[in-house]
């Protein structure tokens, strides 16, 4: 067996470090209850730490007394008793735990089930139907008296405190310790900041608190739909968004993120009026799309056009464009088609073997290589490894108050307003301080070299990932590229995506090609890049696909 290449007590390592940065960046954040747990942690004897540790990088709460074997550790049962006795970890208590019944049989195994309690006559069933006849045939107090009796389970004590101390390292509740252990085995190499550069993710307790909240209502949201009918659902949003009317910006995107998961769930139930009480809350996109759905779902047509109006006067992107001038003309009873439609329908068509029939895309690459063309499949990922070339130091720059822990990967603000109006002018500059493409292209890849292997939102470190924004600098205009450019970093989220399938090149030029099968749909950013290059003189189409 390999030697684990990481130290003994890497996990305690890492932790203290967690323990050290929170302290430093939000001590003055931090509440009595987690100062105390704290000085309590720090009173442990190394080896009860690391116990306890292990403990809170496991699932769940409780453990089984027997499964607790870790080498680097000394006397386990000695360690155990002394967190037992510090109220780091607790025996089952019946008052106490009652609620956490199934997670406890969560823990116990089939054999563990069947040697407890009386239950041979369903040996034959899986663990989880014979975890429900245990509850069937048992009351929840007998099961804990057993349990109690055998002493085999503890429980994990201060959840709640660590669980929030990793939430303010992160920033997150999807990121967890498995971040330091990706790093320190070489798997993932991080942009690497100094902890005097990286800035408290959240100014205030309110704020990290609102964060904290949002993200486990997602939680609440997924068993609400499962046990309650739309009306309480409504109800349980409607006291919700009561609570959060000053709510802080750094919460906004998550809880808006979340209305709109919720507005989708009373649209599928036919609760239009239900899911407009939503999106009258929600200014991101979909939200006026949405509403301007349901609005003509309940007949209310001239509500429904001024929607689309707005959307077609200030679209904050090009699906509530396109959207509104299609919709509007259907809320007029004019026969209108998708501009998108439209767009396919004039498209030149090729015929390619039908062995391309599920890689459309490969098929038009064989058609054009055997034509005498260079082809190559580029869609979004090339476009965002030239930007993320064109701009790294701008994009990692610490001084624009993005960076809050050393595991990031993109800029917090990367998907908001925020990271244009921020960057806007530097954006500008940058692209202006080259005098031409010859010397934009040696600057991309002097990056390429220098920050191979750093994970990060754009660039993808394969070499013909970087042959193929090599030919999009050579072919393309140095004005068009700036151009290019400026425009996805005027809006990240929408403007990364949509952008053609292929590149087809020669010595007299490339063009970009949007690859559409019989079946295949454009969609309204597809055409909003498309539109865009033929305005600025790039040479973009459609191409439709058929099969012999």
């Amino acid at each position: 067996m390999m030697e684990n290449p990481l130290p003994p007590k890497y996990y305690h390592t890492n932790f203290e470090y967690l323990l050290s940065f929170v302290k430093d960046k939000y001590k003055n954040l931090l509440i009595t209850s987690e100062w105390q747990f704290l000085r309590k942690y720090y009173s442990l004897p190394n080896d009860a730490q690391c116990l306890f540790i292990r403990f809170t990088n496991r699932k769940g709460l409780f453990f089984k007394k027997n499964t607790l074997k870790y080498e680097e550790i000394e006397n386990i049962e000695t360690q155990l008793q002394l967190l037992t006795d510090r109220e780091f970890v607790s025996e089952l208590n019946y008052d106490l735990h009652k609620n956490y019944l199934n997670d406890i049989l969560y823990v116990l195994t089939k054999s563990d089930l069947l040697s407890l309690f009386d239950l041979n006559e369903f040996k034959n069933l899986k663990k989880e139907q014979l975890a429900e006849q245990l509850k069937e045939k048992y009351s929840p107090e007998s099961i804990f008296e057993t349990l109690i009796l055998k002493s085999i389970l503890v429980k994990a004590n201060f959840e709640l405190e660590v669980s929030f101390l990793r939430f303010l390292f992160f920033g997150n509740k999807y990121m967890d310790m498995t971040e330091f252990v990706l790093r320190d085995l070489g798997l993932i190499q991080y942009y690497q900041h100094s902890d005097d550069h990286l800035v408290a993710r959240f100014e205030t307790r309110k704020e990290a608190e609102e964060k904290w909240m949002i993200s486990e209502m997602f939680l609440v949201f997924e068993e609400l739909k499962g046990s309650q009918p739309p009306s309480e659902i409504l109800d349980w949003y409607k006291n919700t968004q009561q609570s959060l009317q000053d709510i802080s910006p750094v919460a906004l995107t998550t809880w808006e993120r979340l209305q709109l998961k919720i507005g989708k769930y009373f649209e599928q139930q036919k609760h239009f009026e239900a899911a407009l009480e939503v999106y009258k809350n929600v200014m991101a996109v979909p939200s006026r799309e949405r509403a301007a759905r349901c609005l003509a779902k309940i007949g209310f047509i001239d509500e429904a056009r001024v929607l689309c109006e707005q959307m077609i006067s200030g679209p904050q992107n090009a699906d509530e464009q396109f959207f509104g001038e299609y919709f509007i003309k259907n809320l007029d009873g004019k026969k209108n088609k998708k501009q998108t439609t439209e767009f396919i329908k004039n498209a030149s068509e090729i015929t390619v073997d039908k062995i391309f029939n599920h890689q459309v895309e490969l098929g038009a690459i064989a058609y054009f290589r055997e034509a005498g063309f260079d082809a190559a499949f580029s869609e979004n990922h090339t476009w965002r490894s030239l930007f993320g070339l064109a701009f790294w130091d701008i994009i990692f720059d610490p001084t624009l108050v993005a960076f809050h822990h050393p595991f990031q990967r993109r800029p917090s603000d990367l998907h908001l307003p925020d990271f244009y109006q921020k960057r806007g002018e530097n954006i500008r500059q940058h692209l202006d301080s080259f005098e031409n493409k010859d010397e934009f292209l040696e600057y991309l890849w002097k990056n390429y070299r220098q920050n191979e292997g750093i994970a990060n939102a754009f660039v993808i470190w394969l070499p013909e990932i970087w042959e193929l924004v090599r030919v999009i600098v050579t072919f393309l205009d140095w004005e068009n590229i700036k151009l290019i450019l400026t425009k996805i970093a005027e809006n990240i989220i929408e403007n990364s995506r949509g952008l053609p399938d292929l590149m087809v090149w020669n010595e007299n030029g490339l063009e970009l090609i949007e690859i559409k099968s019989p079946n295949d749909a454009l969609s309204n950013q597809q055409l909003f890049w498309l539109r865009y290059f033929n305005e600025i003189g790039v040479k973009a189409s459609v191409l439709r696909v058929r099969f012999e």
